[in-house]
């Protein structure tokens, strides 16, 4: 494996199979209980800002509905917007929250924005576009502004061009003097970009790093694209934006992206000029080649996400299959052992991810002159955000020119 430097050694390639069809998801919330649609992660819905009281009411009030399902044998499916449904329980903890901030200043009040935050974006995953979905999504946006006026270089809420379409993004400085660098953030298949805000705040900002938070094509703000136009495609449009920004320093722009992000990283690793790339946990090529029974086997959850980036939500998964293999960058002629790449190259990821096997990993590696590595010897999708955030600003930080 060509590696440079890797915290924990790789004892086993992990190959996607039928076999593990079970465990092969694209969304990074991994505790699925039987039926319910959506997963929990207590964890990070707390170290978002959420709490833990709050969180228990609203699961409690959805797994109690008596609504009418989407999916009978679903609990929180529930289609009226009403008590019991999924993003009708999460608004109302947001408007609870909105409604204490607006009584409190200081510290007191960003943190009840982010547990607004926490809810209003729980409210809308997985982001199917569907109305309930929509209102939600709405909130978060409201939530994320609000809270990012509060810090010392209030956010800005900035319009990139894609081709003939405009999608909105997060723009965040640092205080002090630029030009700064400037870190294009982009999470998963279901994960907005208002999950951005702490990993500026907390990691990013203190370093004097800038942040661009961009949605994936299809969810979002960037819910009008389709992952079938290229899954990069809002991360090169935020290099254009940025490079015409006299604040930022164009020769050190960095794209980091987590799970499904992850893929749109190193597609952007092939095709973009930047000082560096992070791509964590994220579906490089064989999960993309799975024939339609084994992504039946995927939670129904995932797979309605997948679709949706897709605009194939509600319509068969063989329509899905015919497309989705345009995803893999193997396919896309960018990942061969013969193109070597210059730009340096982070890799961070778990050493039993179904998403992200090994061996396909192995092949991205091979393309990098540059390349460093951190495989934590746990299984699953995706190593936690709590653990992964500090990791990749300090490496940026790093690698600033």
């Amino acid at each position: 494996m060509n590696i440079k430097n890797s915290a924990i050694l790789l004892l086993m390639p992990l190959l996607l199979s039928v076999a593990n069809a079970q465990q092969f998801a694209f969304h990074e919330e991994d505790e699925v209980l039987e039926g319910w649609y959506h997963s929990f992660d207590m964890a990070t819905w707390l170290a978002k800002g959420g709490d833990r009281a709050v969180i228990e009411e609203v699961l409690q009030n959805i797994e109690n509905s008596s609504g009418a399902k989407r999916h009978p044998e679903l609990v929180d499916t529930q289609i009226e917007f009403a008590p019991g449904n999924w993003a009708y329980e999460w608004v109302q903890a947001g408007d609870a929250a909105m409604a204490e901030a607006d009584q409190l200043n200081g510290e007191d009040r960003l943190q009840k924005l982010r547990a607004a935050l926490t809810y209003y974006s729980s409210g809308s995953w997985p982001h199917l576009g569907r109305v309930d979905d929509r209102r939600a999504h709405a909130k978060s946006v409201e939530a994320y502004l609000a809270a990012g006026a509060m810090l010392s270089v209030p956010v800005q809420h900035v319009e990139l061009s894609v081709g003939s379409n405009s999608v909105r993004a997060y723009f965040h400085l640092p205080a002090g003097e630029g030009p700064f660098p400037v870190v294009i953030n982009s999470f998963g298949s279901d994960v907005t970009k208002e999950d951005s805000f702490d990993l500026f705040v907390r990691e990013l900002e203190p370093r004097g790093i800038g942040m661009l938070a961009v949605d994936m094509p299809g969810i979002g703000e960037a819910n009008h694209l389709s992952m079938q136009d290229g899954s990069d495609v809002v991360i090169e449009a935020g290099t254009v934006f940025l490079r015409q920004n006299a604040q930022v320093d164009a020769d050190n722009l960095f794209v980091v992206g987590g799970s499904f992000g992850g893929n749109a990283a190193a597609r952007a690793f092939y095709r973009l000029d930047v000082a560096g790339v992070v791509s964590m946990c994220g579906p490089l090529h064989s999960p993309f080649l799975a024939p339609p029974e084994v992504l039946d086997a995927l939670p129904l959850l995932t797979i309605d996400g997948v679709k949706s980036r897709f605009g194939l939500l509600d319509q068969p998964t063989a329509m899905l299959s015919e497309v989705v293999t345009g995803t893999s960058l193997v396919e896309q002629g960018f990942m061969n052992a013969s193109r070597e790449v210059d730009t340096p190259l982070y890799v961070i990821t778990t050493n039993r991810d179904p998403v992200a096997p090994l061996d396909d990993l192995q092949l991205l590696l091979q393309s990098a002159s540059d390349n460093d590595v951190i495989v934590l010897d746990i299984e699953g999708h995706c190593p936690p955000r709590q653990a992964r955030e500090p990791m990749l600003a300090r490496w940026v930080e790093d690698h600033i020119r």
